[in-house]
């Protein structure tokens, strides 16, 4: 499975709250919030199970839906 650099930036939307992080990141936490920090893990997780797809999927930059009822968006930078 794909899995990206723990380097590696992203712009991240949670509802209304825009901010950058690194994969590292959000791996640990970025926040104080369980259920946020959770969210945006899976958002994540969702990103690199469709990088790790074939065709045009692996050239996925960014990803956006609903975790734990935060609306997310996941851009690489």
């Amino acid at each position: 499975m794909f899995k990206f650099k723990t380097s590696q930036k992203f712009r991240v939307i949670v509802d209304s709250a825009c901010f950058y992080s690194t994969a590292k990141q959000i791996r640990y936490g970025v926040g104080d919030l369980y259920k946020c920090n959770a969210a945006i893990q899976k958002a994540l997780d969702a990103l690199e199970f469709t990088k790790s797809g074939t065709g045009a999927d692996q050239c996925a930059c960014g990803i956006a839906g609903t975790w734990e009822g935060f609306n997310i968006q996941l851009n690489v930078a």
